[in-house]
């Protein structure tokens, strides 16, 4: 298994169908409608709709069942065992265009109509991989930090506001091990080792880095132990290459070769145990009495308050 299956999140939560349309395929000499439903990853559906204007990004609480499934794929993927395990400190849900989500959503429907017509019981064979990437500003610090920055620089606001871009394959890493593609993976801490930071985020005390999670459509998976830098697309009949531990690589990768296979989905932001935020102390409007009072005296003077209230009022109050 190189991923997460995307439904063992989303259907954590019920989606609502909302503006259906009709896409029409070809494929080859099959021609399918399609049913075309608003991505809950949409800017325009009514579960986004409270997210601060003109934000990409939308927290979610630490107590929604995405978050804790989100958390618990990480935890899960931090594999290096000479890498001490950071904790998750937020998570936001990536929004996107519905033109980009269209454009992601026909492609997945033609790889599940290729494979139905292969008998690939698999379909579409959607899974969540994380992606390490430079971030040149503050997003996702905080709650407040949920704008995009205009620098180039900053790779991780370019794919959110953009998803992914083949061409841009081997900008920050030179070494491709299996050619032009977008690399991803299960194991979280492998995603971690190409996290950076930019210029401008060296200084960072509280030390927060940044992974995105991922919908991607592995498809029929062509499976290699040994490094291809040659390739620029998988064999015929697959539809993305994995890479499998063992020979030339100590964790699992998964690569697709076209833009429309992957879309940002989840924003996980994670550091040290130090680095979480201490909650502010509630002040109480009641007053507890020091622990030092003995508690039958202070029984005993709650008794003289009820007897000298029952004395100013006509009616008696309970004790």
């Amino acid at each position: 298994m190189t991923g997460v299956r995307e439904e063992d999140v989303s259907n954590t939560m019920a989606k609502k169908p909302v503006h259906l349309t009709l896409q029409k395929l070809n494929l080859d000499h099959l021609e399918i409608q399609i049913p075309m439903i608003v991505d809950e990853f949409s800017l325009k559906h009514p579960d986004n709709r409270h997210r601060r204007r003109s934000s990409r990004i939308l927290p979610l609480d630490p107590s929604d069942p995405i978050f804790i499934q989100v958390e618990r794929l990480f935890s899960k993927g931090w594999r290096h065992r000479q890498k001490i395990r950071p904790v998750v400190q937020r998570v936001f849900k990536i929004l996107s265009s519905d033109e980009s989500l269209e454009a992601y959503a026909i492609h997945k429907s033609q790889v599940q109509a290729f494979n139905l017509l292969s008998r690939y019981k698999k379909g579409a064979n959607e899974q969540l991989c994380f992606h390490g990437t430079r971030r040149s500003c503050a997003l996702g610090d905080d709650s407040n930090q949920v704008f995009l920055c205009n620098s180039t620089e900053c790779s991780l606001c370019c794919i959110i506001r953009g998803s992914f871009d083949v061409a841009k394959c081997g900008t920050v890493n030179s070494f491709k091990r299996f050619g032009s593609g977008i690399y991803t993976t299960s194991c979280s801490s492998k995603a971690d080792d190409y996290y950076s930071a930019g210029r401008s985020r060296q200084q960072n005390p509280r030390n927060l880095r940044v992974l995105l999670l991922n919908r991607v459509v592995v498809g029929k998976p062509h499976n290699r132990r040994h490094n291809a830098t040659h390739m620029n697309q998988p064999p015929s009949g697959y539809h993305s290459v994995v890479g499998l531990p063992g020979v030339d690589l100590n964790y699992e990768e998964t690569v697709v070769y076209r833009n429309d296979a992957i879309r940002p989905a989840y924003l996980v932001v994670y550091g040290p145990q130090s680095s979480m935020e201490q909650p502010e102390e509630v002040q109480s409007d009641v007053l507890l009495p020091p622990p030092s009072i003995n508690q039958k005296s202070l029984a005993r003077n709650v008794s003289k308050a009820h007897a000298l209230l029952s004395a100013l009022f006509t009616t008696p109050l309970a004790v």
